[in-house]
């Protein structure tokens, strides 16, 4: 099934809240406002970037109140804001296709895979905050969600499972603001190991100090996937530790891993790095963007051959 907010949405709330066949006020706020904030996260990250838009384009509407347990509807809103150059349909129409792949991750109840949609931190933390508030705006109450004017018979419908806090917790990744006069300065070493008979000399080479410098991750092969990636030269990332997750970062070709350990977030970078590369040059140079005609040239200016 395929929603599309141009022709609105239906949310067939059932059990203590929706036995009356009406909303308290309150919770058909809290719905809405929820609601609303997800769509408008998904358009934040979901668009491209190298397009102009207006949030207002992807505001919502209520426009009916369907009798059947508590069945509200909403749709996109016709107060079109113009943007020059830019298709506000279509960026409507990505919106609501990002939309239906959120709304499978809440009829599997697998939350988890938030993770895979999001893999880049400050993305998944406004969506998983988003799409928590939603699931908890009905309580415990069952939930489908329809195609509006849909037969609320029908089996074409998502389910709103219940997103578990301790899930949501360990899908976001803290980030603190660290206060200069509170923190105790660390540094990494590098030292060279020197044996002679059983005597063992360890000569400290360099000191970085991480309140001067970030690490670096340089790979010059890159093995995903049963594919080896020999590189023309290293490909320098950003290294850091978030909270409880290792991020690599590389800016040039808008690429992030992350992981809970040092191999996971290298294995995620591999694999973000061969899907791009082969969904790229999959493509014609017409079918891209202007930043994803940039990032295809940066990627091929890198990799010398694959094996």
């Amino acid at each position: 099934m395929k929603l599309d907010l141009e022709k609105g949405i239906s949310l067939k709330i059932e059990g203590e809240l929706g036995k009356f066949q009406t909303l308290p006020v309150d919770s058909l706020i809290k719905i809405a406002e929820s609601l609303q904030e997800l769509i408008l996260s998904i358009a934040k990250y979901d668009l491209p970037t190298d397009e102009a838009i207006d949030l207002n384009n992807f505001k919502l509407e209520l426009s009916e109140f369907a009798k059947g347990s508590a069945i509200p509807s909403f749709v996109f809103s016709p107060r079109v804001q113009t943007v020059i150059g830019t298709d506000f349909q279509t960026q409507r129409h990505e919106v609501s296709e990002k939309l239906n792949n959120i709304f499978e991750v809440t009829n599997s109840g697998n939350y988890s895979q938030l993770a895979t949609l999001y893999p880049e931190y400050f993305k998944r933390n406004e969506i998983v905050d988003s799409l928590y508030n939603f699931t908890s705006s009905f309580k415990n109450s069952p939930v489908s969600i329809y195609e509006r004017g849909a037969n609320f018979d029908s089996t074409e419908k998502f389910a709103v499972k219940k997103f578990k806090s301790s899930i949501k917790n360990n899908l976001i990744v803290s980030v603190k603001k660290i206060e200069d006069e509170k923190t105790e300065e660390q540094a990494f070493a590098r030292i060279t190991v020197t044996k002679k008979g059983a005597k063992t000399t360890n000569k400290i080479d360099e000191i970085i100090s991480t309140s001067k410098h970030s690490l670096s991750y340089s790979p010059e092969v890159i093995n995903v996937n049963n594919k080896q990636y020999i590189l023309n030269f290293p490909l320098r990332c950003l290294f850091e530790k978030e909270e409880d997750y290792y991020v690599i970062n590389n800016e040039l070709i808008d690429i992030i891993g992350t992981g809970i350990t040092q191999d996971d977030a290298e294995q995620n970078f591999n694999e973000e790095f061969d899907y791009l590369y082969s969904k790229l040059n999959s493509l014609e140079d017409t079918e891209l963007n202007k930043r994803l005609l940039r990032v295809k040239n940066v990627l091929n200016s890198f990799v010398k051959e694959v094996l």
